[in-house]
C-alpha cells in the first residue's frame, strides 16, 4: 500500500479492531471520545475526529494520522515497521465491517501485559469446530492436529476457543473463523523436521496457515516442494527476531505474502544474509498467499 492509502485507514475502526471503543460521541458523531489506548484511563483522554481521520491524546497533548498512532500502538517502532503493521491491519479492515469478537473477524496484536484474553486453557485438538474451520482452508485434519492444539479462553468473561500454535517464547497464535490474535509473547515459531539433526535448508512462512498450507502440499506430493525445517514469523512485524534462527542454515525458501507487507519481510531477510533466501512466492503469483493458492487450486500444479 501507498502512504496516502495507509493515511486512508479509518482510526475508528482501527481502534475496534484492537478492541477499543468510543465511550462517548459528540458533534453528531464525528467526534469520538475513548479511554485512551496507551494507558488505563478511567475517563476517556482520547479523541478522534472521523472527518479529518486525526486522533488527539489530551493527556500528553500529542496527535496526528494514522500511522503516527501505528508508531505509539507498537512501542514507538520505526515507519517502516508501522506501515508493515498498518498493511496487515487493512487486511482485516477489507473484509467488511468490524465489529465485536463474538460475531465478526478481527486481529488483535494481544501484549503480553494485556488483560483482554484470560483464563487460557490448551488442549489437544478435537473440536469439531475447530477441525471443520481447517477443512475449509484445505487443511486435512492429521496436518492440523499433529501441528496445533485446541486453547480455550475467555474475553470479557464470555468463553471462547480457537485454534493454537505455539511460538518459541510459549505465547501463542489463536485463530478461528471469528477471530484471529495473539496471546503471551508474540515471537516466531520453530518447526524442526527432526528432532535428532537440523535440515539443509529452512522455509519461511508469514503465519501458521501459510505453514500448514506448505506440509499440505507436500503431503500432495507437489512438484519442488522438499519438507525440512520450518520458521513462522507469526508477524512480519517482528521479521528481525526471526533472522538469528534462519541465519543458522546454509540456504532458506521464502514463502511470504504477494503484497507490500510481504515483499518487504521479504526484502529486510535478504538484506540480513545476502545471497542465501530463495522466494517461492512466484509459485502462487495469481494469489495472496500460499494458503489461498491451496484453497482455489486444491494444491494442483499449473
Amino acid at each position: 500500500m501507498e502512504i496516502e492509502e495507509l493515511k486512508s485507514i479509518p482510526i475508528d475502526k482501527l481502534l475496534s479492531l484492537l478492541g477499543f471503543e468510543p465511550v462517548n460521541r459528540i458533534r453528531g458523531g464525528t467526534q469520538l471520545l475513548y479511554r485512551s489506548p496507551f494507558r488505563g484511563d478511567r475517563h476517556p483522554s482520547f479523541s478522534v475526529s472521523v472527518v479529518k481521520n486525526v486522533w488527539q491524546d489530551y493527556a500528553t497533548g500529542t496527535g496526528g494520522n494514522v500511522i503516527d498512532l501505528a508508531i505509539l500502538l507498537n512501542g514507538n517502532c520505526s515507519f517502516h515497521d508501522a506501515a508493515v503493521w498498518l498493511e496487515e491491519q487493512s487486511k482485516a479492515l477489507g473484509r467488511g465491517p468490524v465489529g465485536v469478537l463474538s460475531s465478526r473477524e478481527t486481529v488483535a496484536f494481544i501484549r503480553e501485559t494485556d488483560p483482554v484474553i484470560k483464563d487460557v486453557k490448551v488442549t489437544d485438538l478435537t473440536h469439531r469446530a475447530l477441525l471443520s474451520y481447517l477443512h475449509s482452508r484445505q487443511i486435512p485434519m492429521d496436518i492440523g492436529t499433529k501441528y496445533c492444539r485446541e486453547a480455550h479462553y475467555s474475553v470479557r468473561g464470555r468463553p471462547y476457543y480457537g485454534i493454537c500454535f505455539l511460538n518459541i517464547l510459549g505465547g501463542m497464535e489463536i485463530r478461528n473463523a471469528y477471530f484471529k490474535g495473539c496471546h503471551g509473547a508474540k515471537a516466531p515459531s520453530v518447526v524442526p523436521l527432526s528432532k535428532q539433526s537440523r535440515s539443509e535448508a529452512c522455509c519461511i512462512f508469514e503465519g501458521f496457515m501459510d505453514f500448514l498450507s506448505f506440509k499440505t502440499l507436500v503431503a500432495k506430493g507437489f512438484p519442488n516442494l522438499i519438507d525440512s525445517d520450518c520458521i513462522v514469523l507469526n508477524s512480519t512485524s517482528i521479521v528481525s527476531r526471526a533472522i538469528p534462527f534462519i541465519d543458522v542454515y546454509d540456504k532458506a525458501y521464502a514463502f511470504t505474502d504477494n503484497d507490500l507487507a510481504g515483499r518487504m519481510a521479504l526484502e529486510r531477510i535478504e538484506s540480513a544474509m545476502p545471497g542465501k533466501i530463495t522466494s517461492l512466492s512466484d509459485m502462487y503469483y495469481d494469489f495472496n498467499d500460499l494458503n489461498d493458492f491451496l484453497m482455489h487450486s486444491h494444491g494442483s500444479p499449473r
